[in-house]
C-alpha cells in the first residue's frame, strides 16, 4: 500500500510541475497569450487582461514567469544533481 501512495504522490508532483512550467512559459513569452489560456490553467487571481497584457503590467507578468521558471529549474537541478 505504501508504494501506491508514493506512485500517486509522484504523479501529482509531476503534474503540478508540468502545469506550473507551462503557465510560467506562457507568462514569460507572451502575457497576452497567457490571458487566453483556460482559466483552470492560468489562475490569474485579480489580474486583468486590460491592465496586465501590455505595457508595465506585461513586464510584471513576464518577470513573474521568469521567476517561476527560475525557481522550478533551481529545485529540479538541486534534486537531480545537487
Amino acid at each position: 500500500m505504501q508504494i501506491v501512495g508514493r506512485i500517486i504522490g509522484w504523479c501529482c508532483a509531476i503534474l503540478v510541475v508540468l502545469l506550473l512550467t507551462i503557465n510560467a512559459a506562457y507568462m514569460l513569452v507572451s502575457p497576452r497569450a497567457w490571458f487566453r489560456l483556460p482559466g483552470w490553467l492560468r489562475k490569474e487571481g485579480s489580474l486583468t487582461e486590460n491592465k496586465y497584457a501590455t505595457g508595465w503590467g506585461a513586464i510584471q507578468v513576464r518577470l513573474t514567469g521568469a521567476g517561476m521558471l527560475t525557481a522550478i529549474a533551481y529545485v529540479l537541478y538541486d534534486i537531480l544533481w545537487g
